[in-house]
């Protein structure tokens, strides 16, 4: 086990989601031994956020807590801060919308020993649905959107290419000096669901030699707001996905999504319109995804025209 380890969460405008994890995540401390330090990021929140953060300091002085101000809006910036003020030897980071179950911690500290070559563990995450009806379209499809990582129930090495998962992961400080930060172009901005963060840092992992692994028992519970469970906030997100996918790729890839959106597009006109919208949903978001396309193309085209 290392001698020091950091967790780092990074936090913008969820104070009241925040003060449960917050309170989970030192429940699940109390078995750990050896020291632990808790850095919480602040990325430029307008609510109680810093009044949180002080108030959870007061109540446990046994556990390091500190609170990082970062005021550039992006998510990569507050894991950039964290990972610069953080002093362990492995750099655990959580979303600031989960429940920590005790164990956790050495649940993920464990899989670091399956290979020296281990640069990063990502954890399992099964998702916590409020008491809210879903709606019938709404099938296990989707589960990947909400962050959710179900890779088996033992620990095990990954397939060189495959990602971690940002909700629940952590990385050793050999493989942060070796990799850097991460990418401030790519990961959330305020409410903007720009994504890509995680899949770009894990290929550099790759790239530099060290593996990724998977650990199931350390397993946090990711919390799905109500306002994901709505056909707006999905098709949003396939649209920042399609974003995302046209920054990190070629200036030509709107074109190869061109057939997608035709195709697409025909069958939510005659399907979705006419027929059947549960059976028809999927493919209006498959039109959005594409469209996210050729807007992530236009913004790259502004910036170097800039």
């Amino acid at each position: 086990m290392p001698e020091l380890v950091s967790i780092v969460i990074c936090t913008f405008d969820r104070s009241n989601l925040l003060a449960d994890s917050l309170r989970t995540l030192i429940e699940s401390l109390d078995s750990y031994q050896k020291p632990v330090e808790v850095l919480v990021v602040n990325n430029a929140s307008t609510d109680d956020t810093n009044e949180i953060v002080t108030s959870v300091k007061s109540q446990k002085t046994s556990l390091a807590v500190t609170l990082l101000q970062e005021g550039r809006k992006g998510l990569s910036y507050a894991r950039n801060t964290g990972l610069e003020q953080a002093r362990g030897d492995v750099i655990c980071f959580l979303d600031d919308d989960v429940f920590v179950p005790r164990g956790w911690l050495e649940g993920v500290l464990s899989v670091f020993a399956l290979s020296d070559d281990v640069g990063c563990v990502t954890g399992q995450i099964r998702l916590h649905y409020p008491d809210v009806k879903i709606p019938a379209w709404l099938d296990s499809r989707y589960n990947g959107l909400f962050s959710e990582c179900l890779r088996g129930d033992s620990a095990h090495l990954l397939k060189p290419g495959e990602d971690f998962i940002g909700a629940n992961f952590a990385l050793t400080r050999k493989a942060v000096s070796a990799v850097g930060l991460f990418n401030t172009a790519l990961g959330r901005k305020g409410h903007s669901l720009l994504s890509g963060e995680d899949t770009e840092y894990s290929d550099r992992l790759w790239k530099q030699g060290f593996t990724i692994a998977y650990s199931a028992e350390g397993y946090i519970y990711h919390r799905v707001h109500p306002d994901r469970l709505t056909y707006r906030w999905i098709a949003k997100r396939y649209f920042w996905a399609g974003v995302t996918n046209s920054m990190k790729r070629s200036l030509l890839y709107p074109i190869s999504v061109i057939p997608r959106l035709l195709s697409s597009s025909v069958l939510v006109l005659f399907g979705l319109l006419i027929f059947n919208q549960n059976r028809y949903v999927r493919s209006s978001f498959r039109v959005a995804n594409a469209c996210g396309a050729f807007y992530g193309w236009y913004l790259r085209v502004k910036q170097h025209s800039a």
